[in-house]
C-alpha cells in the first residue's frame, strides 16, 4: 500500500482489536490507575499490535501541558554541553517529558530562531545557555508563561532563573595562580567574546587580574580563535606564539579543546612542559587528566548545570515555588603537572 493510501490508526481501531469498549480504552489510557492491570496490559498489547499513537496535541489541549522543555546549546562538539543536555536528559525521562534540542552554533538569531519554535510546540520551559540573546528573543523569553533558565554563567539581569557559575571569578582565580607560580609571559587565548557572556567575562576576570598584579595587557597578551574552539586551532596557534621574539612562558585557554592541540605540538616538537611553557584549560574535559603531561584546568560540572535546570524547571511545572532561582553550582581549579 502507498504510504499516502495507509489508514491512520484511531482509539476506535484499539477498542475494536481489543474487544473492550472505547470508554474503557479511553480511560486506561486517560487514568491508567482507575483500569485493572489486566486490561491495561490488554490494551498495551493491542496498541504495540495495531500501531496506535496516542494524539498527544489533543491531550496537551485538555492538560495545558506539552511535556516538552526546549534547551539551546551553542554547540554539541564539546563534551561539556553533550554532557549538559545528558543532565537535563537525565531529570526529564522518568518523569515522562521529551527535551527538545536545538543547536545554535553560538548564533544568537539560530538561538531566536529555536525560541520562536519551542513556543510554537507549545514547549512548558525553555533552557537557554547564557545571557547573550537578540532583543527579539529576550522579549519572546520574558514574555513567554513557562518557566525559563538562562545556564552556564551567573548575572544579575536574568530574566527568570539562572543556573551555572562565576565564569569571571574562575578566570581570575586561574590568572592569580600563574601569576603567583611566578610565570611572567601570560597569554590568554580564547574564542570570541562577541554575543558569548561566558567569554567575556572569562577575558574581563583575566584582564582584571593581570592588571591587579601590576601586569601590562597588550595585543600581544590576548589572542582569539574562532569558535567553534578545536583541537586543530590549538596546534597552529601555539606553533605562530612559540616562534614569536618574546615567547610566552604560560598559556592561559579558555577553552579546552585548543589547548589540548597545544599540548599536543608541544610534545611532537620536543618542547617541555611546564619547563618551557605551561599550559592552562578551561573545562576539565575528560582526557585532560590522561594526557602525557595532565594538564591543569577549570573543573566545569556540565551535567551538574543539565540536571539542576531540569530540576528547576520540573519543580515549577509540577506546583512547586514559582519565584526565580538563581544556582552556583561552582568551579575548582584542578592543579596538575602541566602548570
Amino acid at each position: 500500500m502507498a504510504q499516502g493510501d495507509r489508514k491512520k490508526v484511531t482509539l476506535k481501531d484499539v477498542s475494536k482489536a481489543s474487544g473492550l469498549s472505547l470508554i474503557t480504552v479511553s480511560r486506561a489510557l486517560r487514568q491508567p490507575e482507575t483500569v485493572h492491570a489486566d486490561t491495561r496490559a490488554r490494551i498495551q498489547s493491542t496498541i504495540e499490535e495495531i500501531g496506535y499513537i496516542p494524539n498527544l496535541t489533543a491531550r496537551s489541549l485538555v492538560s495545558q501541558r506539552s511535556d516538552m522543555i526546549g534547551v539551546v546549546v551553542p554547540i554539541l562538539a564539546s563534551s561539556l554541553f553533550a554532557d549538559f543536555a545528558q543532565g537535563v536528559s537525565h531529570v526529564l525521562e522518568p518523569r515522562k517529558q521529551q527535551m527538545l534540542l536545538a543547536v545554535s552554533d553560538w548564533s544568537p538569531k539560530k538561538e531566536e530562531e529555536a525560541i520562536r519554535t519551542f513556543i510554537a510546540r507549545q514547549a512548558d520551559a525553555i533552557i537557554v545557555t547564557g545571557f547573550s540573546h537578540t532583543q527579539t528573543a529576550r522579549k519572546l523569553l520574558d514574555s513567554f508563561s513557562g518557566p525559563v533558565v538562562e545556564a552556564w554563567n551567573l548575572r544579575d539581569n536574568a530574566i527568570d532563573s539562572a543556573v551555572g557559575f562565576d565564569n569571571y571569578g574562575a578566570a581570575v582565580e586561574m590568572t592569580r595562580y600563574l601569576i603567583e607560580r611566578g610565570y611572567r609571559e601570560i597569554v590568554m587565548v580564547g574564542g570570541s567574546s562577541v554575543n558569548n557572556d561566558q567569554a567575556e567575562d572569562r577575558r574581563r576576570g583575566f584582564v582584571d587580574a593581570m592588571r591587579g598584579a601590576g601586569r601590562s595587557v597588550d595585543e600581544d597578551t590576548i589572542v582569539e580563535f574562532d569558535n567553534p574552539a578545536t583541537i586543530e586551532g590549538g596546534l597552529s596557534l601555539v606553533k605562530s606564539l612559540f616562534a614569536r621574539k618574546r615567547r610566552p612562558d604560560a598559556l592561559f585557554f579558555l577553552a579546552e579543546l585548543p589547548a589540548h592541540g597545544a599540548m599536543l605540538w608541544c610534545i611532537s616538537n620536543g618542547v617541555r612542559v611546564p619547563d618551557e611553557l605551561a599550559i592552562a584549560g578551561f573545562g576539565d574535559l575528560s582526557l585532560s587528566a590522561l594526557l602525557p603531561v595532565p594538564m591543569t584546568t577549570v573543573q566545569i560540572r556540565g551535567r551538574a548545570i543539565g540536571e539542576c535546570s531540569a530540576n528547576l524547571v520540573m519543580e515549577r511545572l509540577e506546583g512547586g515555588a514559582n519565584e526565580p532561582v538563581t544556582q552556583d553550582i561552582g568551579y575548582h581549579l584542578q592543579i596538575r603537572e602541566s602548570t
